[in-house]
Order: structure tokens, then C-alpha cells, then sequence
């Protein structure tokens, strides 16, 4: 597996991961209409538009395995100002998880995320039906803080609960 920085050609795979994922995992939570009609190329835009015109403190790497993109985190320092940089995503194609690409991805973005702002921790919104991805979060130090929704973008309300990380300094959190 390799590890690399996200460039503007990527944008298309990087897309259609984040579209399975979303088809998967927010089948109860947005409309079927959404997830199947407007999610490819809403998705599509959103990744041509960040890799192109990346804000100053994002942050997007992709995991490759035989030179295909398997996975990608986007992070964002200092982005919230109670719990610090802000996980947007971490996705990683279903017939590759439980490998290690997500454990790896995270610990890159808590990394880039130590040094970007090493006296202040992480956070991301977990849809309060994903117990698969609370269960990842928490075995890599992360608490359930706090009740939060996602406005998603075709105008449903997500419950969802802020997952934080007082530090993303992983040598004090794993010695």
C-alpha cells in the first residue's frame, strides 16, 4: 500500500469512492433519489473543486494498492474552534476495509494534523446510525462528545455525534 498526497487527476476515483460510500452507509439516512441520481456527480464537482482550488489548510491523501486508489481522508486544520482540525473524510472501498488502509489514513491525517497545530486535537461528525465507523473511531482514542446534525446536502437533518481527539499527538495518546 502506498500513501500519497491527493492531486487534481485524482478526483474522479476519489468521487466515486466517496458516492459507494455514501450509497452504503446513508441508505436510511438521505433519500434514495439523492444517493442515486445526484450523489455521482454532486460528489464529482465537490473533489474537482477541492483539488483544484484547495483551501490553505486542507488536507486530502489517498491510499493506493497496485496503483489504484483503495481509500482517502480529507482533513482540515484548525477548522473548528472548540476541538481543532476537522476530519471531513475517511473512506475506504468496502472489499478493502479492515486491512489497515483506514488505521493507516487516520494516523497520517492525526500526524498532519499534530503538526499543523500540536496544542489542539481533532474532531468529525459520525452519522448516529454508522456504529461501524463509531466503533473504528473509538478504538483509536476518539469520544462520542457531544449529539450534532448533518445538514446533508439534499436537505436532510442527520443525527449525528461529534467524535473528538484531545490530542492528535498519537505518542502521547499511545506512549
Amino acid at each position: 500500500m502506498k500513501i500519497r498526497e491527493a492531486f487534481p487527476d485524482d478526483a474522479q476515483a476519489i468521487s466515486n469512492i466517496h458516492t459507494e460510500s455514501w450509497r452504503e452507509t446513508y441508505q436510511n439516512a438521505l433519500s434514495f433519489e439523492y444517493l442515486s441520481d445526484i450523489v455521482p456527480f454532486e460528489r464529482q464537482k465537490v473533489w474537482i473543486d477541492r483539488l483544484q482550488n484547495p483551501k490553505m489548510n486542507q488536507h486530502v491523501l489517498v491510499a493506493e494498492i497496485d496503483e489504484r486508489i483503495v481509500g482517502f481522508v480529507c482533513i482540515y486544520s484548525d477548522e473548528n474552534p472548540k476541538w481543532g482540525s476537522y476530519l471531513d473524510n475517511l473512506h475506504v472501498i468496502k472489499a478493502h476495509q479492515s486491512k489497515g488502509i483506514g488505521k493507516t489514513l487516520l494516523t497520517q491525517a492525526m500526524k498532519w494534523s499534530a503538526i499543523q497545530i500540536p496544542d489542539k486535537g481533532m474532531c468529525l461528525l459520525v452519522n448516529q446510525d454508522n456504529t461501524n465507523a463509531q466503533r473504528f473511531y473509538k478504538s483509536f482514542g476518539a469520544k462520542n462528545a457531544e449529539e450534532g446534525v448533518w445538514n446533508a446536502p439534499d436537505g436532510s437533518a442527520v443525527p449525528t455525534y461529534w467524535f473528538v481527539w484531545d490530542s492528535t499527538d498519537l505518542q502521547a495518546q499511545y506512549g
